[in-house]
């Protein structure tokens, strides 16, 4: 044997196992929405730590540029087969492009009104006088709802197309700009200038944002691999919000050098608020969530319908198929089968009781022990990190009138239909308790007590005009509310509770149908 045979036989030997056990990488193309940064750094780190190798899949990632300016007609096109998008995406659907939300990674949206803070504008009807530079687009959708539910007429708004530079807003060129939270904010604080946002979850407009998204026809031909993009996907960005040294460590050695480790590291701690992985799933979707974009969306007149599109979000367990499993193993497994049927009912049993136990059986909403197990943590939370907490009581007015002249059945229904108004005025982390009879509690994690009575200002007012129907006689209603806030060293469970009735107090004895907030000399 030559030495050409020797040297064949033995590159056979080495690569031998590849050929039998290697896996065939296949190829595909996520397109971001923006230039490279922080934040896409969970799809940089699946590549690094070779999840999506793992998955079977070879995936170039491109920056949005002049050749691919909108991720969107990329995957409809097929040029792209994964593309990240913002809350516009059902808006999107709704207009017949074929796209599926796969996650939404950013649980709140970065998208804010940012001013200077010797402006002075601290109300959105302040910012409705001011200059306002912002692009009038879908992509600013949460912004111009922010005016609508004020009353606000976006037409008459003095707006000026945006020119991407904050240098517009430091030299006064304009008083407010629309940018990220995780982004403009770090160059005025590097020259030193105050500022301040006005976000408009804070006002009950709560978007998802950088949703990683594909397109029907991927997902029809291809559903395992929309899967398998999809947990490298998740699992590379728990991977960067673990490790995000290393993640902007490969963002500048790979990808781009155009902000500083500073500026980065910025953008890491912003976006890790956003997302919440300690409390929230990463990629997490509720579906009543985007039925209230759809909803805002189809307000402002950019689609014709406010109901999420058939097909629109993905369910990760449609495609899974272990038949060959259940074939294999029928026969050994029927016996372990029939456990785990009735160990899951009983789980699912224990699960529904737990679920109403702290559940008021009338309106769904939490119950009085529910507050009682939660409002602790949420103000220890507060405290832990110095973050403002609010809690509304709120009252029915003249609630026995209604019962003595209609029935108690009918008090139950107004008491269903208010409590579904108080539910639909309040953001994704509040929550309500039914805290006795008519009165429940409101619990505002992050709120300033003037934000929350903005907020129940609006709510109060669209209760005053609700109407319900009860065997033909039209029943309506008003509230009153008190509100408290917590502070640190000083404030206990009873006493907030406590200083919300009494604000609740001087609500009714001021003539009902109104909002009052406790201050310490109202004592």
């Amino acid at each position: 044997m030559n030495k050409r045979h020797t040297f064949l036989l033995w590159l056979g030997i080495v690569l031998l196992p590849t050929c039998l056990f290697g896996k065939f990488l296949e190829d595909v193309t996520l397109q971001l929405r923006w230039l490279h940064q922080f934040q896409f750094a969970g799809y940089y780190m699946a590549k690094e730590k070779g999840y999506y190798r793992d998955a079977g899949l070879n995936v170039t990632i491109l920056e949005a540029n002049d050749q691919h300016p909108h991720p969107v007609e990329e995957v409809v096109s097929g040029r792209a087969q994964y593309g990240i998008g913002n809350a516009g995406l059902i808006n999107e659907r709704q207009n017949g492009k074929p796209v599926v939300a796969l996650a939404a990674l950013f649980q709140m949206s970065p998208n804010v009104w940012i001013l200077r803070k010797d402006s002075g504008v601290s109300t959105i009807i302040e910012l409705a006088t001011k200059r306002l530079m912002m692009t009038k687009n879908i992509e600013n959708t949460e912004l111009m709802a922010l005016f609508k539910n004020e009353g606000i007429d976006i037409n008459k708004l003095n707006l000026i197309e945006s020119s991407f530079n904050i240098d517009d807003l430091i030299q006064g060129k304009v008083d407010a700009y629309n940018g990220y939270a995780t982004n403009e904010p770090y160059y005025l604080k590097q020259q030193g200038i105050e500022y301040t946002t006005i976000d408009p979850r804070k006002y009950g407009v709560d978007f998802y944002s950088d949703c990683l998204f594909t397109s029907d026809a991927e997902l029809s031909k291809n559903p395992e691999r929309v899967k398998a993009f999809r947990e490298a996907s998740l699992r590379g960005w728990a991977y960067a919000l673990a490790h995000p040294q290393e993640a902007i460590d490969i963002i500048l050695r790979d990808y781009s050098q155009a902000k500083t480790r500073e500026h980065l590291r910025f953008e890491a701690d912003a976006i890790r608020h956003l997302m919440e992985p300690e409390l929230i799933e990463i990629g997490h979707m509720n579906p009543a969530r985007w039925e209230y974009i759809a909803k805002t969306y189809h307000q402002l007149g950019f689609s014709s319908s406010a109901a999420i599109p058939k097909g629109f979000i993905y369910n990760p367990h449609s495609f899974k198929d272990n038949t060959w499993l259940y074939y294999s193993l029928a026969a050994a497994l029927t016996v372990l089968s029939l456990i785990v049927v009735i160990t899951g009912y009983i789980y699912r049993l224990n699960c529904k009781i737990k679920e109403q136990s702290v559940r008021d059986p009338l309106t769904g909403v939490y119950n009085r022990r529910y507050l009682d197990e939660t409002l602790p943590r949420e103000m220890a939370r507060a405290h832990r990190e110095f973050t403002p907490l609010s809690i509304v009581m709120v009252d029915l007015d003249h609630f026995k009138e209604i019962n003595d002249t209609y029935g108690h059945t009918a008090g139950d229904e107004v008491i269903k239909r208010i409590t579904a108004s108080l539910v639909a005025s309040i953001r994704q982390n509040d929550f309500v308790c039914r805290f006795g009879g008519e009165e429940f509690i409101i619990v505002m994690p992050g709120m300033e007590a003037q934000q929350a009575y903005e907020r129940m200002e609006i709510c109060r007012k669209e209760i005053e005009r609700t109407i319900t129907l009860y065997n033909n006689k039209k029943i309506s209603v008003t509230i009153s509310g008190g509100i408290s806030s917590y502070e640190p060293h000083h404030t206990t469970q009873e006493e907030l509770i406590k200083m919300a009735d009494n604000a609740l107090y001087y609500s009714k004895i001021n003539g009902r149908n109104q909002i009052k907030i406790h201050f310490k000399e109202a004592q």
